[in-house]
């Protein structure tokens, strides 16, 4: 397995200002292209902020969020008009647009970079010259407020006098302070990205992307939060984008009550608290109407529903699960205590084991950090700045890019 200069390559992305559709970073030796590709939301409606909101699909009004001192979730620009990395082949102008396969990379909560997934996304393609999507999702990595930075201290201090809030850091801080304060985030966050990838769908498979064919199919991998998207979108399948897509759910896809998110590096153990009462504990008493109607009435709500392991969802989901079982991988991590394998397999296999679907565990380090960390005992930054120990975990690297591989042949 050839590894070039990883670090270099991110660097370059990041330090490279000023972007272009049509002008990538050329990365001759190793033979590829990375390109940082315009793109703008639609789906940010669904954000809180809003004086009231529509579904048209019921033609049902509800009321609007709560003024706040805050800007309105919905009018965040960054979030709207973003770019999106693109690994591709090295092709001249000319030969562009002919690619007939893609694969959608998402990361994890809290986010901030793509630092981590540039090894995953360059070994994927290199193992199967499938152009790689590196897609940001809702207030992440290029998509947050960036006066958000500027209250870090401000929020830290408000969560660590918070009593008994285990985990509270400077790191975690501003995303456990939104959360905490409304929790009906996460879903809302997680409905604009679900959107905005079935617009980037139709997009590509009606041949309007500057890079692949008509007809071009759309394989799916998802990391921890960022599973939930894919698996959504493989259960659902909306317009019958997704129909002949192949998914991998890597450390993710375990039912929500059973996953600990309090981790310094995610949410603190407030917010995790407080999304554990809205989504699993005391949905009906907490849940707005809006939040009832789209979990209870609107297909993705609907799977999300299912994922916070309510029992009447169960056996509906297990029943789609085994339809597309033949198309869907999981990959648990046996030192995981975010998503634990357990959870993960109970999860995609069904508590009698009897969905189809594969999971394969891998030997790795902490969740948040899986090929680079072996525990929570490294400084801080080492945590932040390194993605790939190649002597510790070269080889369940290795391991991991060949079964993303395999499953992703045809």
């Amino acid at each position: 397995m050839h590894h070039p200069d990883y670090s270099s390559i991110s660097r370059r992305f990041r330090r490279t200002l000023e972007w272009t559709d049509d002008a990538p970073l050329e990365f001759l030796e190793e033979g590829v292209d990375l390109y940082s590709l315009s793109y703008s939301s639609s789906n940010a409606h669904f954000l809180l902020g809003g004086t009231s909101y529509r579904c048209l699909s019921h033609e049902i009004t509800f009321a609007g969020t709560p003024e706040s001192s805050e800007p309105s979730d919905q009018t965040i620009g960054e979030n709207i008009h973003f770019r999106y990395p693109l690994v591709v082949h090295h092709a001249p102008r000319h030969l562009r647009g002919q690619q007939n396969r893609v694969l959608i990379l998402f990361h994890g909560l809290n986010e901030r970079s793509f630092t981590k997934y540039v090894p995953w996304a360059y070994q994927i393609w290199q193992h199967t010259g499938i152009p790689v999507v590196l897609f940001p999702l809702t207030f992440h990595i290029n998509r947050v407020l960036p006066a958000w930075g500027l209250t870090q201290q401000e929020s830290y201090a408000r969560r660590a006098a918070i009593p008994d809030n285990e985990n509270a850091h400077h790191f975690n801080a501003v995303i456990s302070d939104r959360i905490g304060t409304h929790p009906e985030r996460f879903f809302w966050g997680a409905e604009q990205s679900y959107w905005d990838i079935v617009d980037l769908a139709r997009t590509i498979r009606r041949g309007h992307h500057p890079h692949f064919a008509e007809g071009t199919r759309i394989d799916l991998l998802g990391f921890s939060a960022g599973g939930y998207i894919p698996l959504a979108l493989l259960l659902e399948d909306p317009e019958n984008l997704f129909s002949d897509s192949r998914g991998i759910i890597f450390a993710s896809g375990a039912s929500v009550r059973d996953v600990n998110l309090s981790s310094h590096l995610i949410v603190d153990h407030m917010a995790e608290i407080a999304l554990m009462k809205l989504f699993v504990k005391y949905r009906e008493r907490l849940a707005s109407p809006r939040l009832r109607h789209w979990l209870d009435l609107h297909g993705e709500g609907t799977w999300f529903n299912a994922f916070c392991g309510l029992l009447p969802n169960r056996t509906r989901l297990e029943a789609r699960l085994r339809e597309i079982a033949p198309r869907l991988l999981g990959v648990a991590n046996t030192n995981d205590q975010v998503m634990p394998p357990g959870a993960i397999m109970n999860a995609l296999q069904g508590i009698r084991r009897d969905t189809g679907v594969r999971v394969e565990e891998l030997n790795l380090g902490i969740h948040e950090n899986p090929f680079a960390s072996p525990d929570y005992n490294v400084r801080d930054r080492s945590l932040m700045t390194q993605f790939l120990d190649l002597e510790r975990y070269g080889g369940e690297f290795r391991h991991f890019i060949e079964l993303t591989a395999a499953h992703l042949s045809p």
